[in-house]
């Protein structure tokens, strides 16, 4: 079927948005500097001295989770196209979540930063806030999980995702979920990579 220059126009739309999510997450996951172990509050305290690095890297990645609620939204219309729709909790568990991620990430980045220039160590920051920063966390995890799985099963029961496709992305949802559990800034490209590995087949698929 010859699609019209407004449909091409918004299938690339469409890709672009679902593929913003992984790019612009990994962009900020690499200027963010790494801490090897978050348990030691001295490795975060010396990555707090690249300032520069340390705010814009989780500004970045904040923004880039809220991406994802576009490139879900996305996948959702091209469904729609045929008369399907992703599961009913697939956007709101997104939503949330990435809302979370993002109010962590911020608190993240700007309150060593905010203990920093007020001249106190920023190891005050991670020894006081890490709990409730660490739940928040947790939280945003475990809803976006049900958010990310649910549009990578719906989207196999749907047949969007085929073949190789529903493989790779399933396993990278896994992977995406399971990699926050690991203390350590090397865990986060492993998140960056899941992202690619999740979203990238939807890309593909959605340009056929």
């Amino acid at each position: 079927m010859l699609l019209t220059n407004t449909q091409m126009n918004d299938k690339r739309a469409k890709i672009i948005y679902v593929l913003a999510f992984p790019i612009v997450l990994t962009i900020g996951i690499v200027l963010i500097p790494v801490v090897t172990d978050y348990t030691d509050h001295r490795l975060p305290e010396q990555a707090v001295e690249q300032t520069f690095r340390w705010f814009a890297g989780h500004i970045i990645a904040a923004v880039g989770f809220g991406l994802a609620v576009l490139a879900v939204g996305s996948i959702d219309r091209h469904l729609r196209l045929t008369s399907r729709s992703l599961p009913g909790v697939t956007l709101p568990s997104v939503a949330v979540g990435t809302g979370l991620y993002a109010a962590g990430l911020g608190a993240d980045g700007i309150g060593p930063l905010a203990v920093r220039s007020a001249g106190y160590s920023p190891v005050i920051f991670f020894d006081g806030g890490s709990l409730w920063v660490n739940g928040i966390f947790i939280a945003a995890t475990l809803v976006f999980a049900i958010g990310l799985l649910s549009l990578v099963i719906g989207s196999i029961q749907r047949e969007l995702l085929r073949g190789w496709s529903r493989y790779v992305s399933l396993v990278s949802a896994i992977i995406f979920v399971g990699a926050p559990a690991i203390l350590s800034g090397w865990a986060l490209y492993g998140v960056a990579l899941a992202a690619f590995g999740v979203f990238g087949p939807f890309a593909v698929e959605m340009s056929q």
